[in-house]
């Protein structure tokens, strides 16, 4: 393996990182929103919970986001040294934090739908009249 397969890790993990920033930004406006719609009509204590678990999720997979791409730039750093011990070492461990962020990236996926399922089955009432 050559410096080049960390580098392409590198560029996947930027794109991914990207994103869930984007993700987060929109969750953010989300839970801003969330505050002028008024309370009678919408289940806001469920909905409240369901941003909480999603944005501690996506504080995670941002967290294991940038230890891979740390990571990654040591394993290509190392790489050019010629170090190869530590070169396949961070490479796999920015490999490892990867999986990671993706596998919490399917759970924060899945507890965003029970959001929508919320404001879907809110008893049978109309949601914005």
């Amino acid at each position: 393996m050559n410096y080049i397969v960390p580098a392409l890790l590198f560029s996947g993990i930027s794109m991914f990182f990207n994103g869930y920033t984007i993700r987060y930004i929109k969750l953010s406006k989300l839970i801003r929103n969330l505050h002028k719609i008024p309370e009678k009509n919408y289940n806001i204590v469920a909905q409240i919970e369901q941003f909480r678990k999603r944005l501690k999720y996506v504080k995670w997979i941002q967290f294991f986001s940038v230890l891979s791409l740390i990571f990654a730039t040591l394993s290509i750093f190392f790489g050019f040294l010629e170090f190869n011990f530590l070169y396949y070492s961070f490479f796999i461990f920015s490999f490892i934090n990867f999986l990671i962020s993706l596998i919490i990236s399917i759970l924060e996926i899945k507890i965003s739908t029970k959001a929508l399922d919320i404001s879907l089955n809110h008893g049978g009432h109309n949601l914005w009249n």
